[in-house]
Formats: C-alpha cells, structure tokens, sequence
C-alpha cells in the first residue's frame, strides 16, 4: 500500500470477523450494519462511512486507529502493488454517448501518457481536436473493426491490428460496423 493508498479495511474487517467466528448475518446483527454493505466492504466494492466504521470496530471490540492502521511489518516485508477496483477506474464518454473512454494511466502521468480502454458503439465516432506538437496515438483493436481518419486519409484496421499515427491534428477514431467495437488506446506526448 503507498502513503496515499486508503487502508484496506474491507480485508481487515474480515479477518476480525473470522477471528471472531462470526458468519456476516451475525456481525449484521451484532452492528446493526447491513449484511450486504458488510459483503461489499469486505470485497472492497464500496467505501464505508465513518459511521459505519464506528459500529463496526466497536462491535468487534477494536479501536478505530487499529483498523486504519497499516502494521509497520507490512509496509516494509512487501513489494508495493497498487490495486485500482473496477469501480474506482474513472470513465468518461462522448456527447453522443456511443463512446466511452475508461481511464486507466495514472494522473500524474497524464501530461506525458495516457491509455485508454475504449468502447465504441456501432456508427459511432471519437472526434479529437490535434493534441500537443508531437502527440502521438497508439490504437490498438481488440474487438470488431474501426477507421482512423486524418484530414483524407482514412486507415481501416481489425481485432489484433494496432494503428499509430501523429495526434497533433484534428483526426478521428469511427466504427462504420453493425456492433460494438474496443480498443486500447495510448497517448503519448513528446
């Protein structure tokens, strides 16, 4: 976990709970938290309140601090791996909706890389004013068939095939197809 990262405190109610020998209907009971928001905490799908932390540790007899609490062996016997869940990955999509774009390089990266998990829906079209002098697009087609077009010039490319081309003018990422299409795609700035 790095100094940024929230504790992990699904995994760490779950040791308690098991510790305790007690199944989640009976921490339910015993907190008057939900059986389900306790199933989701555990599976690190959603993230509590301090409220529900609160009848949380005081149900298993813990002190807040503990729960937060990253043990110094941890931090130091581990290599860090950073986890970004499902849910946590940002998207954003195109006034028409038939794109969406899930954001998945790091913000600090972003004024030097940037990738992308695509999804473009039939007869939709990515337009991108040019990006920086330099910029270049890396496009790679997982799924179902797209174009790019620059200016007029247009490169049609299918599942496996990878497209690179200068991103510093206007240009456009179109699926002409009847189904979906996905792609990932790399923005690389000089």
């Amino acid at each position: 976990m790095t100094r940024n990262s929230p504790p992990d405190v699904g995994q760490k109610i779950k040791a308690l709970r098991s510790r305790e020998k007690l199944t989640l209907d009976g921490l339910a009971k015993r907190s008057g938290v939900s059986k389900s928001m306790l199933s989701q905490i555990e599976r690190g799908l959603t993230n509590p309140t301090l409220g529900t932390l609160w009848s949380l540790t005081q149900s298993l007899g813990i002190d807040l601090a503990s729960l937060l609490d990253t043990p110094q062996e941890e931090e130091t016997s581990a290599p860090e791996i950073e986890v970004v869940k499902a849910y946590q990955t940002p998207e954003i999509q195109s006034a028409d909706g038939k794109c969406t774009l899930r954001i998945l390089g790091p913000i600090d990266l972003v004024s030097k890389t940037e990738w992308y998990d695509m999804r473009l829906e039939a007869e939709g079209c990515l337009e991108s004013e040019g990006h920086a002098s330099g910029t270049t697009e890396h496009l790679t087609v997982l799924e179902g068939a797209l174009s790019v077009r620059i200016g007029a010039s247009v490169q049609h490319f299918e599942a496996g095939d990878t497209a690179r081309y200068q991103a510093d003018v206007p240009h456009f990422i179109e699926n002409k197809g009847q189904t979906p299409a996905r792609a990932l795609m790399l923005v690389l700035a000089p």
